[in-house]
């Protein structure tokens, strides 16, 4: 893991502004020899909007329909876990949970959710990425100087990607109405310390 690289894109996380996160790790990924992660470049994840909408909608009516019959506990935010997808190559997906509080920046709360989602949702798209993964597992890759660079870079980018899916699927679902999208979602993937709260972008708007 690039943890220096990690905290300088956090800075701009925290700030809801992905564009410039995923900017700056693109031109660090450009700078480091060609492989097979260069791909990554210019992709996203937007194709799946409208199915993160539906995923996000059955989630939000089945916790609320629990809380409602609560008389101690009240939504307050959801947070969404992808899969440690560099060693889980086979298959990336996510999974979202519920929680009556939001706790502090230090995230350890998010550990102590109420609900979850029984069914999770696959992430298409970067399945040519999932096969690079595996590629540098099963051949033992990891020694090769620009690989391993790459490898860094390439794993946050996707996080990134991932986070920019929830802030465009969020202004959507806040356009039209969607009730779930007045609660904020905190966006990351199993071990990630970046994590993005959808919640900036409609309190700022």
């Amino acid at each position: 893991m690039n943890f220096d690289l990690e905290d300088k894109l956090n800075e701009y996380v925290k700030r809801n502004d992905l564009d410039s996160a995923i900017q700056i790790a693109e031109s660090e990924l450009s700078k480091i020899s060609q492989t097979e992660f260069h791909q990554v470049i210019g992709m996203n994840l937007l194709h799946l909007e409208s199915e993160l909408s539906e995923f996000i909608s059955k989630f939000y009516s089945s916790v609320k329909l629990k809380y409602t019959f609560s008389f101690t506990k009240k939504l307050k935010a959801f947070y969404c876990e992808m899969n440690g997808f560099t060693i889980n190559y086979d298959r990336w997906f996510i999974d979202l949970f519920s929680f009556s509080e939001i706790g502090q920046e230090d995230y350890e709360w998010l550990a102590d959710f109420e609900h979850h989602t029984n069914k999770d949702l696959t992430i298409t798209g970067f399945e040519n990425l999932q096969q690079v993964y595996e590629d540098v597992y099963k051949n033992q890759k990891h020694d090769i100087p620009e690989i391993e660079q790459a490898y860094e870079v390439a794993e946050l980018l996707i996080i990134l990607r991932l986070q920019e899916l929830f802030r465009e699927t969020y202004k959507k679902a806040k356009e039209s109405g969607k009730k779930w999208s007045d609660y904020p979602m905190f966006v990351t993937a199993h071990d990630y310390e970046m994590i993005y709260r959808t919640q900036f972008l409609i309190e700022n708007e």
